[in-house]
């Protein structure tokens, strides 16, 4: 059976999310979708909408979104993968979508699942348990559940803290700065991640400062919001 070059079509999103062309982004992907349909590869095409889905969300588009999902968990389940680490990642990424969209309840069944699959497979400080559970928290704090919400964020920092992932540990602390529990010493944690010298000012780093900048500014910390804004501007526009 014919495949896509999945490995290939992941470099260019990968090239096209580094250089800030989100809208390119989802007519490539969408044009691969098409072609793992017309192949019959299955696993391409489940590959192909799990990258939709964080696509969609971050694009705020949850027509597109609810689609991705549907069909993705949908495909997922008929192929049997939903307990693998693969499986979970995407229901990982179902599950972040849906709770960008505002569908929390589904959202949290479907971080079980996840939750479920990795502890089937990896030990537990795997650095992706902390995506994970920084999700998981967020739900809670969404419920007001804010002291559960604290623990899952400190359970994903000491996930973090041997594995060199500096945007996600700061993005962590920007989460707990948001329960209003420490707030000025998140902040500053948080903006001492982003100011230190091991910080590769990649694709990611820029993504993870527009992504933080309106925290900070809700928080009282506009001046960190405008120096993140303008890394993020400087790396677009020399790229």
């Amino acid at each position: 059976m014919n495949k896509i070059p999945l490995h290939e079509v992941i470099a260019e999103c990968d090239h096209l999310f580094n250089a800030g062309k989100s809208s390119e982004t989802g007519i490539h992907l969408r044009h691969w979708l098409n072609e793992a349909r017309l192949l019959g590869d299955r696993e391409g095409e489940l590959s192909i909408l799990s990258e939709l889905m964080g696509r969609y969300r971050m694009d705020n588009d949850p027509a597109r979104g609810l689609e991705a999902i549907d069909s993705g968990i949908k495909l997922l389940d008929e192929l049997q993968l939903g307990e693998t680490v693969s499986g979970g990642t995407i229901l990982l990424n179902a599950a972040t979508a849906l709770q960008a969209f505002g569908r929390y309840e589904e959202a949290e069944k479907l971080y079980l699942r996840a939750f479920r699959a990795y502890s089937l497979h990896l030990p537990d400080k795997d650095v992706r348990f902390a995506g994970l559970l920084n999700n998981m928290a967020s739900v809670y704090a969404v419920k007001g559940d804010t002291d559960t919400a604290e623990a899952y964020y400190f359970e994903a920092l000491e996930v973090l803290k041997d594995s060199g992932n500096l945007m996600d540990t700061a993005v962590t602390w920007i989460n707990l700065a948001q329960l209003g529990k420490d707030t000025a010493a998140c902040c500053e944690r948080a903006m001492a991640i982003f100011n230190d010298p091991a910080a590769a000012h990649d694709g990611y780093y820029a993504h993870t400062c527009l992504k933080c900048a309106p925290a900070f500014a809700e928080l009282g910390y506009g001046n960190y919001a405008e120096v993140l804004r303008a890394r993020a501007g400087e790396f677009y526009e020399s790229h």
